[in-house]
């Protein structure tokens, strides 16, 4: 491919006033390319659906002392927890923030809660808006339009989203601002001496981002004499860009497909080293910082680590078969005639009675737009029990994906590899979730109410205290609003069942039946809430969740007093099956090809209150 034949087409102006056309991409090295492009005070979007994560630019950031920074991402990811630490972000505009499959980013939450480096201003969106945003700025356009954040509690603390009006039909629908980075910084698989660059996988919002900027840097694996057409792949042409660095391994513990594979211990290390403040200091001084080291390179990110780290969050509380004390799947059951006796029950955890639930609530589906955790040990699981056709869809741009073993997050590259087809970001939300094509929606949650709305966001921690901080909306506003049903899978306790929600995230029934037609939004919402004690469904009268049935050793009074609410129960209150034999060891089975540290934990509120450090 050759595109720098195009090079004389008008485009944008460069912020040098030169058209692009007249001044391609320049090989620089990272050092050099940074130092021009990037400038205090600026707004950086460094992009990467958890694939191709511009680690090495980041730490180079870090290194040359830039501040003040106002920076921009869907997933913030370990890359901005690491930027946010070291004191060069005053701004983060986002749309989920934690570390994928593994709990919080402690930075981010350290920052915000503490004001520690220093105070942190949010510009907080579900994944739906940022990606419109990218796409707007990308076409020069003011806003975006969607049906996103209805019921949500979003809009009232961000003031780039607003209300409009369609000329047509006089639909209210959600507006978001325009989003035009200052610089966009992306990793890539390879580019050509021209500076023409070429990237496949995972796209996410890459093409976009680096369209809606001013000036674009691509790091690279290396420069290929040709870029060879590849399937799904993208090419971004050297007049949009305005430098390349090569640097191998420059998007470590992230990966870039054909080249590496994801980091996932790093990933699960960072907790403990991220936790501490003067643990991170130590890694951010060693490892980024460090005294002597090439400013080309990526910091060595995979050597770092910290001694006795466990790998588990905190807030997450693991996701380990192991949680819990084993016990029989027996005890209150249905009454039967009398017959043979039955062989004993296998004994399972309290976590394998609530995912083996969870998988056959699948059961007929077609397709299931998949979250990560426990909807997709559940999912997974559902594939090899009791629905093999059904089709799973993650947020990360897949349709029709058959991993082998539980993702660590959503843009685990098996996702991509087994996938029937991989889209951008924008496609997945605007297209295929927005476009009503998707059967089921199956999520976590920190906070459930009793009509069934969710908190990602918040949570108040008492007077004279900070909220305590969550990972934020991710797809769940615009999963809920416009998937045929919605599933939520979550371990019951009262912190996680409350009365009143703190934030309302991600709207359920509102407030009770009605409210989600009155709003146009079009899904049946929550029909099930599958817990590890048992099964909650809404009242077709009230909307309002009531227990249905429960697992096998679990009494209704076990489950009121997990319940933040004065809980009711079915007339006809039943008590799920106990999972087989087969069902066991599929599960089981899934679980152990995940690998040491075992399946992604689910997110719940935090326990504690304590603060990040």
């Amino acid at each position: 491919m050759n595109f720098s034949s195009l090079g004389e087409l008008p485009g944008r102006v460069r912020d040098d006033g030169r058209p692009e056309g007249e001044d391609m991409a320049e090989i620089r090295s990272l050092r050099d390319a940074v130092a021009e492009l990037i400038h205090d005070g600026d707004t950086v979007a460094l992009e990467g659906f958890t694939h191709l994560i511009p680690f090495a630019a980041a730490h180079e950031i870090i290194r040359q002392g830039i501040t003040g920074l106002t920076l921009a991402r869907m997933t913030p990811d370990v890359v901005y927890d690491q930027l946010i630490g070291a004191g060069a972000a005053r701004k983060l505009v986002f749309s989920w923030g934690g570390n994928p499959g593994v709990g919080s980013l402690h930075r981010f939450r350290d920052a915000v809660e503490n004001g520690w480096p220093a105070p942190l201003e949010l510009d907080e969106h579900s994944h739906a808006g940022m990606a419109n945003r990218y796409a707007a700025g990308a076409a020069k356009l003011p806003f975006a339009v969607l049906r996103g954040y209805r019921g949500s509690d979003i809009p009232r603390r961000t003031s780039t989203v607003a209300t409009v009006t369609c000329p047509f039909t006089g639909e209210e629908l959600a507006a978001v601002a325009a989003l035009n980075p200052d610089v966009t910084v992306i990793h890539a698989q390879r580019a050509d001496p021209a500076g023409n660059v070429q990237l496949w996988g995972l796209t996410g919002v890459q093409k976009e981002a680096v369209l809606a900027a001013r000036r674009v840097l691509v790091t690279v694996e290396e420069i290929a004499d040709t870029l060879e057409p590849r399937p799904g792949g993208v090419v971004l042409p050297t007049w949009v860009i305005d430098a390349v660095a090569v640097v191998p391994g420059g998007a470590h513990p992230s990966y870039a497909a054909g080249y590496s594979v994801r980091d996932n211990a790093f990933y699960r290390d960072w907790d403990a080293i991220a936790r501490d403040r003067e643990a991170f200091g130590r890694w951010l001084e060693e490892h980024v910082r460090g005294v002597g080291r090439d400013a080309g390179s990526d910091g060595e990110v995979g050597a770092a680590g910290a001694t006795g780290a466990s790998g588990e969050s905190g807030e997450s509380g693991g996701g380990r078969a192991a949680r819990g004390t084993p016990r029989p799947a027996a005890g209150p059951a249905r009454a039967t005639a009398p017959g043979p006796a039955a062989a004993p029950a296998p004994v399972c955890t309290p976590d394998e009675l609530m995912e083996v639930n969870a998988a056959r609530a699948l059961a007929g589906a077609g397709t299931c737009f998949v979250g990560i955790g426990l909807p997709s040990t559940a999912a997974n699981l559902a594939r090899r029990t009791v629905n093999p056709d059904l089709v799973l869809v993650y947020e990360s741009g897949t349709l029709g994906s058959r991993p082998e073993r539980l993702p660590l997050s959503i843009g685990d590259g098996e996702l991509a590899d087994t996938a029937d087809a991989v889209v951008s970001v924008p496609e997945m939300f605007n297209y295929w979730l927005q476009g009503g094509r998707i059967d089921v929606g199956f999520l976590g949650a920190a906070q459930v109410d009793r009509f069934g709305n969710i908190n990602t966001t918040a949570v108040d921690r008492g007077p004279d205290r900070p909220e305590g901080r969550l990972p934020g909306a991710g797809g769940a506003p615009e999963i809920a609003a416009n998937c045929g049903r919605v599933l939520l899978v979550l371990r019951h306790r009262r912190r996680n069942f409350v009365g009143a929600l703190d934030f309302v995230t991600t709207l359920g029934h509102g407030s009770g039946p009605g409210d989600r037609a009155a709003l146009g939004m079009p899904g049946a919402g929550p029909t099930a809430v599958i817990t590890d004690l048992g099964v909650l469904r809404p009242d077709p009268d009230t909307a309002e969740l009531v227990l249905t049935a429960l697992h096998p050793g679990v009494t209704a009074d076990q489950v009121r007093q997990a319940t933040g609410w004065p809980l009711k129960e079915a007339p006809d209150l039943g008590v799920t099956d106990p999972p087989t034999a087969a069902e066991l060891a599929a599960l089981r089975a899934l679980k152990a090809a995940s690998g040491p540290g075992g399946p992604p934990a689910a997110a719940t509120a935090p326990s504690s209150g304590k603060d990040a450090r």
